[in-house]
């Protein structure tokens, strides 16, 4: 069953990614996932479900995360 583009994600479904991709990185350091990091906290501040502190923390934190990435633009593409 594919996902239609025009449904957007849950808020729970992106902080429960963001959660599993942050535990990745802590264990890799893979600047890869950090873009991956980044890119759901900038998903999660505009979202609006999403609580308010979720929002305000993720806008916050997110440029952060795109400094870990240390110049990494793209996460690696799935393999098919």
């Amino acid at each position: 069953m594919a996902i239609k583009d025009e449904e957007p994600e849950r808020a729970e479904t992106l902080v429960a990614a963001l959660i599993y991709l942050m535990t990745h990185y802590a264990r890799t350091g893979c600047p890869r996932l950090a873009v991956c990091v980044s890119r759901h906290m900038q998903c999660l501040a505009m979202h609006p479900e999403a609580p308010k502190v979720v929002r305000d923390i993720c806008a916050g934190l997110h440029g952060t995360w795109g400094d870990a990435a240390g110049g990494c633009t793209q996460p690696r593409a799935l393999a098919h």
